[in-house]
């Protein structure tokens, strides 16, 4: 958050991990059935009339799920949120872009887990719950060993947590060995403790100094367990490899799954995540008096001579040219990355922003494959367990938008994982959206000149037998 007349970065981008809960919020906490688990009254009925804009001016730059989800509130609260986005669509990691043929591609797999309370309560407060489409309440790992298999762990249905997580542990029978099983539950037990006795989140934070491989093999944990389960989940997560991922991270969900019954329950979006989600958020702001700018992208953060934010220099790229923006407080809800890029001269020694310095942005490929034949029948998401393919899904089974009963639509997460593959998985280029209609034998990620020449095909063939020879269309981004 860029505000004025104080600017304290040190807290405000302190990363939240998977808390999703704000310090001394009064929003339910909804469970995937609707049922409120804690009988909080929430801030606002989404019908509560604002005096609008009468509390200030506030300038958000960025119109993904943070920056229009604060404006939402920020409108609801009595001030008026101006919202700065410089793409011509909304959603930031959600975004999608519809094509001439009326086919969507997202930016990313999106899920949205059960213990997710404050997106729950938003999904709630806009009255579009309904476009929630909940799956089982399973896990499910493909078995590269056994091409288009699977293991599930099971959450049983009325059993509460933490006993419904161990029987989906105990019930399955293809990952790990049973000596595994009561190794692992031991390794589990510290976590189980320290969330009884009231101390859990603080001991989760506390094992940030240990990466989650070291944490596993401090307890005893059979380095199996972390190869065959945590590092698609660490993929899955924040696709990093266990042994170069915070303890806290995968503990911080691991706590939420093992005390919320519903924790690990997953749902998709039923369409494109800006129709569907971004743009009722929208609506909203706009009813209340606020405003959201496309294709206005900031240029500069313009500073007084005291140091604080005069104004946000913005380029209009409708119009052409640049305006000043000017208001009572700013946020930045952009990636770190871009983030980095912005920051005053004058702000770049304080310690609060080398802070920045130390967070890095890690590249992914998200691939569309479109297939004239149905290969997946699974509805759900599904951990690869392979180095280079995190989660996927077949979204003609998982979304209604997409649905489609004879034709498979795959999306697919591809994270940096193998040795050598930063050199071209995150080289400037991948990130441009590219269109392929061709024969599955050819496509491969990196170009002819590379020396990481990674089959798809190789890959994907492992996961679905059935893709051999089918006509399909690639779509990277």
């Amino acid at each position: 958050m860029l505000a004025n007349p104080a600017l304290r970065p040190s807290q405000q981008l302190m990363p939240r991990r998977f808390q999703d809960t704000p310090s001394g919020s009064s929003m339910a906490r909804h469970s995937p059935s609707g049922m409120s688990r804690v009988a909080a009254p929430s801030t606002f009925d989404g019908t509560t009339p604002v005096a609008t804009g009468g509390r200030g001016t506030v300038a958000v730059v960025g119109a993904g799920l943070a920056g229009l989800s604060t404006a939402k509130y920020l409108s609801e609260l009595g001030f008026k949120p101006i919202v700065v986005e410089a793409r011509d669509v909304l959603g930031g990691k959600v975004a999608a872009w519809q094509d001439e043929d009326g086919d969507w591609y997202e930016t990313g797999l999106h899920i949205f887990f059960g213990a997710y309370p404050n997106m729950l309560q938003l999904f709630t407060e806009l009255g579009i719950q309904d476009r929630l489409q909940w799956k089982e309440h399973t896990m499910i790992f493909a078995l590269p060993e056994k091409p288009g298999e699977f293991s599930r762990f099971d959450f049983p249905p009325l059993v509460p947590a933490p006993l419904n997580g161990i029987i989906a542990i105990l019930l399955n029978t293809q990952l790990l060995s049973w000596s595994e099983k009561v190794q692992f539950a031991f390794a589990l037990l510290p976590v189980i403790w320290e969330e009884v006795s009231g101390n859990g989140q603080k001991y989760v934070e506390e094992m940030d100094k240990y990466s989650f491989s070291e944490y596993m093999a401090m307890l005893g944990a059979p380095k199996r367990v972390v190869d065959e389960v945590f590092i698609a989940m660490s993929k899955a997560l924040a696709f990093v490899k266990p042994e170069d991922l915070s303890a806290t991270v995968v503990l911080t969900a691991l706590n939420r799954f093992l005390k919320e019954t519903e924790g690990s329950k997953m749902a998709f979006l039923d369409g494109a995540p800006p129709e569907r989600l971004c743009k009722p958020m929208v609506e909203r702001i706009e009813a209340n008096g606020g405003e959201v700018r496309m294709k206005n992208p900031l240029r500069e953060i313009v500073l007084d001579d005291q140091g604080k934010v005069k104004h946000l220099k913005i380029a209009d790229l409708e119009k052409g040219g640049t305006y000043e923006l000017e208001a009572d407080a700013y946020v930045s809800a952009m990636p770190v990355d871009i983030l980095k890029k912005f920051v005053p001269e004058q702000w770049s020694e304080k310690d609060e922003f080398k802070k920045l310095d130390g967070l890095e942005g890690i590249p992914v490929i998200n691939v569309h494959v479109w297939l004239d034949k149905k290969v997946c029948d699974v509805d759900q998401l599904m951990f690869s367990r392979s180095k280079l393919l995190s989660v996927y899904a077949d979204m003609s089974n998982t979304c209604k938008e997409y649905f489609d009963k004879d034709k498979s639509m795959l999306e697919l997460v591809f994270a940096d994982h193998v040795d050598g593959t930063e050199k071209w998985i995150g080289r400037p280029g991948w990130c441009l959206s590219v269109c392929l209609s061709v024969c599955l034998s050819s496509p491969s990620f990196a170009s002819s000149s590379s020396s990481n020449n990674v089959s798809v095909c190789s890959i994907l063939s492992i996961f679905f037998p059935l893709l051999c020879e089918l006509y399909c269309v690639w779509l990277v981004s």
